[in-house]
């Protein structure tokens, strides 16, 4: 062709037709390679195409695994913040705990022994003026005996006081509930002290009143009887005088004690009350804490629900890619066949190459190597999207990794939600015992009330027997007359100077004469 072609010398009309079926079969050829190369410049662009699509899912990818990784950096940490917090929150109750036990403990001990040494005291005081009476002969054991068993009655609440820690109610209760109920029992035992002061106050006033009122009418008797009454009355006279002394400066040694007691109770009220205070300003900060990690609590929950969406999102891409995988292997079935029939032409080329020019040789040759060229490039793109399929496989298993992790994270925060649930169980089943320790509290207290005022109302009614006159009440006249033969009588061991009625013990005399002079 163009002259290139030489037709031998003595060439017939069989070697033009076999030039002429060469020029067919290589415009066959021809037109047979620019067909592949036309397929092969599509197959380059749909082959960019998915290169490109590959490229910004791969990018697309590394966003969202960067945007996971964060995230759950994010929720690692603060979830190890949170169990910090709660080892710590933890120590401190458990601290606080220990601490109180022991400060109640010890408080216990303190009160057991105050009880005890106000027991020995009483005990002493009884003991002494038993002693006294019994040495005065004015007593009786039957009177010491009811002093005695006054006295019990008396310190039977204080005595009860530190027994009452050991219900195992009172140890199941919370910390400030069982501090509270001690705040109130020795709240109690200060007004106990209170109102024994104040009757040792009133006694005392009387007392002195008694005795002031003996002294005016012992001078009275001595001014108007100093020549006639004998020297018994007077002896008689100055032994009461005596004992009422006695039994003043008793008193007053009593009203001494019941006043440090109080100073005591007080501050132990005091501090008591501070502690309490402490206590109010601990449960606040554990509030605020416990609000604290229900905000981090629901940012869990909401991490959670993100790491779903997430989850989804990536299912969806793991599809997508099947669908590549499953789109990508027509396209290599279609380069297969390509290079097949790739190499049959060129088996055929080679067949026929003692029969094409020179140029048209050059420029098959020219051709088959920007189309091996080509083939190197498009495997070589190939390996590389396969290399990246692995790479994005090896994603997935990371993926799932970290959504074992999650699925931990959340079966740790039920648990921790479970344990949460009972801790609150627990809270409102100590609550109703200690409403119920409330009530029995209380009915006793007005148990003790009532058999406090029966004794004291069975007391009154057997001094009133006991000082009753059995021949009537003295009528006014015979009054004029007992005050007029008073300088020429002699006064009875136990009797009244006003109405002259005789009681058999002092006192009987005692209870009578306020009574009379009343």
């Amino acid at each position: 062709m163009n002259g290139d072609i030489s037709h031998p010398r003595g060439s017939g009309p069989e070697n033009l037709g076999s030039l002429e079926e060469t020029l067919q079969q290589m415009n066959t050829l021809i037109k047979e390679n620019r067909e592949l190369k036309e397929a092969l410049k599509q197959t380059n662009l749909s082959m960019k195409e998915r290169f490109e699509g590959l490229s910004a899912w791969k990018e697309k990818q590394k966003e969202e695994r960067d945007f996971l990784e964060q995230r759950l950096e994010e929720a690692k940490t603060r979830l190890n913040a949170m169990d910090v917090e709660n080892e710590a929150l933890k120590k401190r109750v458990e601290e606080r705990e220990k601490s109180g036990a022991e400060c109640l403990h010890t408080e216990l001990e303190a009160l057991r022994g105050q009880i005890a040494r106000l027991q020995a005291e009483k005990n002493d005081l009884v003991a002494l003026n038993s002693e006294l009476q019994l040495k005065m002969g004015q007593g009786s054991p039957r009177d010491s005996f009811i002093e005695i068993r006054i006295a019990e009655d008396e310190l039977k609440v204080t005595r009860d006081l530190p027994n009452m820690p050991k219900d195992p109610c009172a140890f199941s209760m919370p910390k400030a509930e069982s501090e509270e109920q001690t705040v109130r029992q020795l709240l109690h035992s200060l007004r106990a002290e209170t109102d024994e002061k104040e009757r040792l106050q009133l006694t005392l006033q009387e007392a002195r009143g008694r005795i002031n009122e003996l002294e005016n009418r012992l001078e009275h008797a001595e001014s108007s009887t100093q020549t006639s009454l004998p020297s018994t009355t007077e002896i008689n006279s100055s032994a009461e005088v005596k004992n009422l002394e006695d039994q003043l400066l008793k008193l007053c040694s009593e009203l001494k004690q019941a006043q440090v007691k109080l100073d005591e109770a007080e501050n132990m009220k005091r501090n008591l009350q501070d502690r309490c205070k402490d206590l109010e300003q601990d449960l606040g900060t554990l509030r605020i804490q416990l609000g604290e990690k229900q905000k981090a609590q629901a940012e869990n929950d909401s991490l959670r629900v993100q790491m779903e969406s997430l989850q989804a999102a990536v299912k969806l891409e793991q599809k997508k890619t099947q669908d590549e995988k499953n789109n990508l292997n027509p396209l290599k079935d279609a380069y297969t066949k390509l290079f097949e029939d790739y190499n049959e032409l060129q088996e055929e080329k080679k067949k026929r190459e003692g029969c094409v020019s020179r140029e048209e040789y050059d420029d098959l040759q020219t051709r088959f190597a920007t189309a091996e060229k080509a083939l190197a490039d498009k495997q070589q793109k190939i390996d590389e999207m396969k290399m990246e399929i692995f790479q994005k496989e090896k994603e997935l298993e990371t993926i799932s990794v970290f959504q074992a992790q999650a699925e931990i994270y959340s079966s740790d925060f039920y648990a921790e939600r479970a344990a949460r649930e009972k801790i609150h169980e627990e809270k409102e089943r100590l609550a109703t015992q200690l409403e119920y320790v409330k009530k029995q509290n209380t009915q006793l207290q007005e148990e003790m009330e009532s058999l406090g005022r029966h004794s004291m109302s069975e007391m009154q009614r057997r001094h009133v027997s006991r000082g009753a006159n059995p021949q009537g009440p003295p009528s006014p006249h015979h009054l004029q007359g007992g005050i007029g033969d008073w300088q020429q009588q002699n006064i009875p061991d136990h009797a009244c100077p006003k109405c002259g009625e005789v009681l058999p013990d002092l006192d009987s005399l005692q209870i009578h004469i306020m009574d009379c002079i009343i």
